[in-house]
């Protein structure tokens, strides 16, 4: 998986760039921020007006590669032993299974599965 932030002087900025962004595959990740990044105080004489605030925007994006099968790591506690872990193999190649019949019929999958 990749990541970037991304970041603009508005939030109308920052929405452009996430709409481009998601036409290339990426997707936002949380929430976007703002933050302050130079205030100003400004006066008139001794007279304190306002202070003016410069803003950023930021989102973080990920990009998952869509060729690949995540399966979630599954284990249980054989003898509810909860100091022993055993992979639950059958588990996560039924989640495999299930998640390779979602995907379409013109796609070829080669994998391969190591234990010890």
């Amino acid at each position: 998986m990749k990541y970037k932030i991304v970041s603009a002087s508005s939030p109308q900025g920052l929405s452009s760039t996430i709409d481009l962004l998601i036409i290339e595959g990426w997707e936002p990740m949380g929430s976007h921020q703002v933050a302050v990044i130079h205030s100003q105080n400004r006066y008139s004489g001794m007279q304190h007006m306002d202070t003016k605030h410069e803003t950023e925007y930021s989102q973080t994006m990920v990009y998952k590669n869509k060729n690949t099968i995540e399966v979630d790591i599954a284990y249980y506690h054989p003898d509810d032993n909860e100091e022993e872990k055993v992979y639950d193999f059958e588990g996560m190649a039924e989640e495999f299974e299930n998640k390779l019949s979602q995907l379409d019929d013109s796609v070829v999958v080669m994998c391969s599965v190591e234990t010890n």
